[in-house]
This record gives structure tokens, sequence and C-alpha cells, in this order.
């Protein structure tokens, strides 16, 4: 084997990696919000499973949406700050999500993007919410055998690594499955794929800003507190599953989950 394409490849595993080291810092957070939100609501650890899905979806659609993803983000985000300055504190979290889910898909169905259905969009939230349910029911299962809670940093490692690579195993028979299909809405689509990206947006910057600019209620504040506290180790949890599942993927020849 010549020297070229040895160097060849050894680029490509490293670019995989580090695409998804960059899709892990997204998932991290995610999980970790929604996890908390389940748990809020008397899941135990079957909580694992709608956050992991739910995560597993919603980085799926922003991976696979590209203009749209960053249309929703932009959105969520303008809508978000907006809210920030002209509404009275304290400011409760569907004030912020409402308003950027419905501007996101009132855009959404008013403007048209350049790729239409947003990549197969829909096969790709359906495989990343089918691939994140089986991933948090497994852990979600060790978790109820096991004396001690997971460290969050290896749980988000797990689920991005796992999840990835069952994801991209995955994906071309989903999008099959909803391409005959997809054609005859695709506004309907890129509409509701901006709406709940521009809602998760909206909504992570209430997380992340709202207790230090003061518009989040006191009895939240301590449970933004502690869920900020476990960010941090599991972003560095969601880099190393991602940059493992990202140079495993390479290594094995696995096709890339973008060119669909």
């Amino acid at each position: 084997m010549s020297a070229i394409p040895v160097a060849s490849r050894t680029r490509l595993v490293l670019l995989r990696a580090l695409i998804w080291g960059l899709i892990g810092l997204i998932y991290a957070p995610l999980f970790v919000a929604l996890r908390a939100g389940f748990q809020s609501l008397g899941l135990d650890h079957t909580a694992f499973i709608p956050a992991a899905a739910l995560a597993g979806a919603v980085g799926a659609a922003f991976y696979g949406a590209r203009q749209v993803a960053l249309a929703g983000a932009v959105i969520g985000l303008l809508v978000g700050s907006l809210a920030f300055l002209v509404l009275p504190p304290p400011i409760p979290l569907w004030q912020v999500v409402l308003p950027a889910a419905v501007v996101g898909a009132v855009l959404g169905v008013l403007v048209r993007f350049p790729d239409r259905c947003s990549h197969n969009v829909p096969g790709k939230a359906l495989a990343g919410l089918a691939t994140g349910a089986s991933c948090g029911a497994l852990l979600g299962l060790a978790q109820a055998l096991h004396p001690a809670s997971f460290n969050i940093a290896g749980a988000v490692a797990f689920l991005v690594a796992v999840n990835g690579v069952l994801y991209v195993a995955s994906v071309r028979w989903w999008i099959g499955l909803t391409r005959p299909t997809q054609g005859e809405a695709c506004n309907l689509i890129e509409a509701l794929v901006i709406s709940v990206l521009a809602a998760a947006a909206a909504g992570s910057l209430w997380v992340v800003s709202g207790p230090l600019i003061g518009i989040v209620d006191e009895p939240f504040v301590d449970i933004i507190e502690a869920l900020l506290q476990q960010i941090p180790p599991a972003l560095l949890g969601g880099v190393i599953g991602g940059t493992l599942a990202g140079a495993l993927l390479q290594a094995l020849n696995f096709r890339w989950a973008h060119d669909v």
C-alpha cells in the first residue's frame, strides 16, 4: 500500500472524528436538560429513554437539515433574545420556547430553501429517534441493575458513540421508508423542523443565560444551577464518545450520512 492512500485515509479518520466530536458537543447539553426534565416528571431510570430519543432526533435533524437547521437555530436565538428584552421578569420557559416555535413554523411555511425537504430530514430524525430510544433503554436497564448512578460523562459518551454508529448504519433504511411521502409535504416538513430547532435553541438560551441576567423565577434557579454543573462533564463525554464513533465509522468504511 502506498504512502499517499494511507495519509489520505488518516486525514479522513481525523476529520470524521472531529465532526462527530462536534456532534457530541451539541448532543450532550440537550440530553442533560431533557433527562432532568423527565426526571422532574417522576421518571427515574426510564428518563434515559425519552431523553436519548429526543436528543438523538434533534441532533440528527440539526446535522442533516443544513440551511434549515441553521435557520431554526438563528430564529430561536433571536426570538429568545427579544423575549428577554421585552418581557418583564421572571420569564417562564414556555414564554420563550412557544414564540420561537411559532415564528419558526410560520417562516418555514413562507420561505423556500434551496435543498428541498431538508436532505431527507424526516428519515434522519426518525433514525435518531429510534436509535436514541434503543440506546436509552439499554442504559436505563443497566442503571436499574447498578447500585450507583452512572457518571454523566460516561453515560453521554456511551450514548453518543453507540447511537452514532447505529444511526449511520440504519439511516438509509429510514430515509427509504419516508422518501415516498415526503415530497408531498416539503413545506410542512421544513416548518416542523425549523419550529422544533428554534424552540430547542430558545430553550437552551433560557437555561444558560436566564439565571445570569435574573429572568428566571427563584424556585428554578437552584435546579438550573445543578443542571449547569452536569454540563461540563457531559460535554467532555460527548466529545470523547463522538470522536471515538467518528474514527470507528471511518476506519470501518461506513458511508457518510451527509450525502443522503
